[in-house]
């Protein structure tokens, strides 16, 4: 699509007054100034240029001269260094152009770069009602009541803090927004938190989904804790996990001097976390393997990582993609890790902390006035109780797993964790059973039950979970289920706890991973002596709610990331507010966010003065942090027509002629050399060469010569065209030895990165039978509109042909 844009109508009637002039000496010069691809970055002084101009002011009144619209935007220009709209470039870029290269001649073509305005993103606006609140010592109080004495918050009252903020914020209005400080500690006060050793990395029962640094270790029955992360040497690429233990000490704490050198950081991703080791590789997984590879880029396939607890201490750590879980086990006399599906090392696994549709519950006789018997405990367990209302109500309840098959087993066991309390003196058996059927189709009166003994001994007064084991010896070779049942009478209705079942063969040994979490040395033990301060509590910590159909809710919002300087972020910089924004968050956005990629963004909540109320800055990446800008680059070609018009036309998005001794920013990466020691090279006079003939040898290779990044995000009909040239094909077919690819995905690796392969016309290309070159396409690229592309130039060689081939002038741009 072309614009037509005229300069103004006063300075066209400049030119016809000098129309005698141009006759007297029309003598046809033979001189000419066409301008060729003329690239203009518009700086901060062109924009005051353009707004100055007296065209444009001319242009500016004449569009609306009653109300003066126009020249206000013009003047705004000037002062906001981008455009309002592509319309506005379009009316007031041509003067600049004139005025900057006055002897250019029709043809004349140039490609401005220039900045425009675009909205602010829109999920900012759920700040505009942003206050802070930091919880006294009365909150805690009010959180623990008569449980226990604390001035912090753990992982089980955290969900309390909407019940903190209802009881102290006064008629709270739709959309208000509340940053709330407050002192935390993993540890629960009941597990004698007080006397916490101090070390570096302390193990946890619980995975709050916080990013950081973690030892991941898997205690054998050796006793030894193995830790998970390092293939055998740095320099292996792909293999198992061999470890040597690690020492653990009291507490479950590991010193700096072992833990330091076994971390692995999690990396928040969309669906989990990417595991980066101490040799800063990431772990991934890649094929049918069970084993792991490692890559110095974050890969794109099998790089996504779970971790579910198992309600036990452990914790199964799973890959997304895979669906296999990180195991420890004993194999050839050592220990080992391997990632494997459920399959190989269980029948059946489930860990009952949630709902995994593993289990399903079969009432036969509910308590009176309740809906239930089992539930799912908030701790992360099965929990059945007929205690309802103050009184023992009689029940009967199932608990039935789905289908096991034991075709292939030989000696199975099950295990899991049982809890049994208020017994009251009875027989747990009359009240806790296990059974096992083989005909069970969903009807637990229609199936035909076999009970299974378990260690009733030591159980049905506390809430000390036992470890079961029950052998199924009995059914190896069918297709069973497992019934965990529930019953009660009005004289007895105890309550029945059920975690970490498992059906696996008796000798096989695989262990799930523990986490220690890192700390700063003695920061648990200065949390808590603050804590116990008299003149209040210490905060830590920080969270955002939001008020909104009438309840306080933490802050979410999809494809939004914020992150909330909280109080140990002040204590660092060692004052209460960020006086240097622009200096501080891009290194602390770094680091929070180390696997950034160009274009994300971050809403940043901080105080920019002592005693003021918080605000929010979004921050953009594009290879560092900064503040978000609101105005993005656009570019637009113009072209001279001989009636001193311009004509607009489309963006260009790459455009690199590869010769006079520039690469382009392309960049090569080598799949398979035989025989060379590269294929690509950049050539001054013919852009950048392929070929694997040397020593009169064909040598088989595969080198891929990529594009920068090409950013597609506002372009509507991008193409691409360039030209080529090449040679010894020996009769091949092109397309087994050049091709062209798109990926959308690609980082670092072409062999993790999803390609599409652009099919284009081989008539186009060079006849192969001299140096001439070829323009090949345009070829379409619309598929790709909105997004960030990079184009690969691939060149393949065999014994038969290792043909040589040429490339130059390679241009994305938008179809007229």
């Amino acid at each position: 699509m072309k614009k037509i844009l005229f300069i103004s109508t006063a300075l066209l009637a400049t030119l016809t007054a000098c129309e005698d002039y141009n006759d007297q000496f029309n003598i046809g010069s033979q001189i000419s100034d066409v301008k060729k691809g003329v690239a203009i970055k518009l700086e901060a002084s062109d924009y005051a240029a353009v707004a100055n101009n007296a065209t444009n002011k001319e242009v500016a009144l004449s569009k609306d001269p009653e109300n003066g619209t126009y020249v206000a935007a013009l003047e705004a220009i000037g002062k906001n260094r981008y455009f309002a709209s592509k319309t506005e470039a379009e009316w007031f870029l041509p003067a600049f152009i004139t005025e900057k290269y006055p002897q250019a001649d029709a043809g004349s073509r140039f490609s401005v770069s220039y900045n425009m305005y675009r909205e602010p993103s829109t999920y900012l606006s759920d700040f505009k009602n942003l206050k802070e609140y930091t919880l006294v010592n009365a909150d805690y109080r009010n959180v623990w009541g008569e449980t226990a004495t604390a001035t912090y918050l753990s992982p089980s009252t955290l969900k309390k803090l909407p019940e903190v903020l209802a009881a102290k914020i006064d008629k709270p209005a739709e959309g208000d927004m509340v940053a709330v400080n407050y002192a935390y500690s993993e540890f629960e006060p009941s597990a004698g938190g007080g006397s916490v050793i101090p070390m570096v990395y302390q193990q946890v029962t619980s995975f709050d989904g916080e990013a950081g640094n973690y030892v991941i270790a898997a205690k054998a029955d050796d006793g030894n804790y193995y830790p998970f992360g390092k293939l055998d040497k740095e320099s292996n690429n792909y293999g198992y996990m061999n470890p040597a233990p690690i020492t653990v000490g009291e507490n479950g704490v590991i010193a700096n001097a072992d833990g330091a050198e076994q971390v692995v950081t999690l990396g928040k991703t969309e669906k989990g976390f990417t595991l980066l080791n101490g040799w800063s590789k990431y772990i991934y997984m890649s094929g049918t393997y069970n084993r792991f590879n490692v890559s110095e880029t974050v890969p794109t396939e099998g790089a996504e990582w779970v971790l579910n607890s198992n309600g036990d201490g452990t914790f199964a750590l799973k890959n997304v993609e895979k669906d296999k879980t990180v195991k420890l086990t004993y194999i050839n006399d050592k220990y080992s890790y391997g990632c494997y599906p459920e399959s190989s090392y269980a029948y059946f696994s489930d860990p009952m902390t949630t709902e995994t549709g593993k289990f399903s519950i079969k009432d036969v006789t509910l308590p009176e006035g309740s809906t239930y018997v089992w539930k799912i405990d908030s701790y992360g367990y099965y929990k059945g109780s007929a205690y309802v209302g103050g009184k023992n109500l009689a029940s009967e309840s199932y608990v039935v797993s789905s289908e096991i098959d034991l075709s292939e087993a030989t000696a199975p066991v099950l295990s899991f964790n049982l809890a049994l309390n208020f017994l009251s003196g009875n027989k747990a058996t009359d009240f806790f059973q296990v059974k096992v059927a083989s005909d069970y189709t969903g009807d637990v009166a229609a199936a035909t039950w076999t009970d299974v003994a378990y260690d009733a001994s030591g159980i049905g007064s506390s809430w000390d979970f036992t470890d079961q084991r029950i052998d199924l010896s009995a059914f190896k070779g069918k297709k069973i289920v497992v019934a965990f049942v529930y019953k009660s009478t009005d004289a007895c209705a105890p309550t029945v706890e059920l975690k970490s079942t498992l059906v696996q063969e008796k000798d096989a040994k695989y262990w799930d991973v523990c986490l220690f979490k890192e700390v700063a040395e003695n920061e648990v033990e200065a949390a808590l002596l603050r804590m116990s301060r008299a003149s209040g509590a210490y905060a830590n910590s920080s969270a955002l709610y939001v008020y909104t159909d009438g309840a306080w809710v933490e802050y979410s919002k999809e494809d939004v990331n914020v992150l909330v300087a909280d109080p140990k972020f002040y204590a660092e910089l060692g004052t209460e507010y960020v006086s240097k924004p622009s200096v501080i968050f891009p290194v602390y956005l770094t680091q929070k966010f180390p696997y950034a990629a160009k274009g994300d963004q971050v809403a940043v909540v901080y105080k920019n003065a002592a005693d003021a109320d918080p605000i929010v800055e979004e921050y953009t990446f594009n290879g560092t942090w900064a503040v978000s800008t609101n105005y993005s680059t656009r570019t637009t070609i113009f072209e001279k027509a001989a009636d001193g018009s311009y004509t607009a036309q489309a963006g260009v998005y790459l455009d690199e002629a590869l010769t006079g001794g520039s690469d382009g920013g392309f960049t090569v990466q080598d799949v398979a050399l035989t025989g060379v020691s590269y294929v690509w090279k950049s050539d001054a006079s013919y852009g950048w060469k392929a070929s694997a003939f040397m020593n009169n040898t064909n040598y088989e290779t595969e080198s891929w010569l990529l594009t920068p990044a090409i950013d597609l995000s506002e372009a509507m009909a991008p193409q691409l065209s360039f030209e080529e040239a090449h040679r010894y094909l020996n009769g091949n077919p092109i397309s087994e030895y050049m091709m062209v690819k798109v990926s959308t995905d690609y980082v670092d690796n072409v062999e993790t990165a999803t390609w599409e392969t652009l099919e284009v016309d081989e008539t186009q290309w060079s006849d192969g039978q001299s140096w001439d070159f070829y323009k090949v396409g345009p070829y379409s690229l619309s598929s790709y509109v909105g997004q960030v592309v990079r184009l690969a130039f691939i060149y393949k060689s065999s014994s038969s042909a290792a043909p040589t081939w040429e490339i130059k002038n390679v241009l994305v741009n938008e179809a007229e």
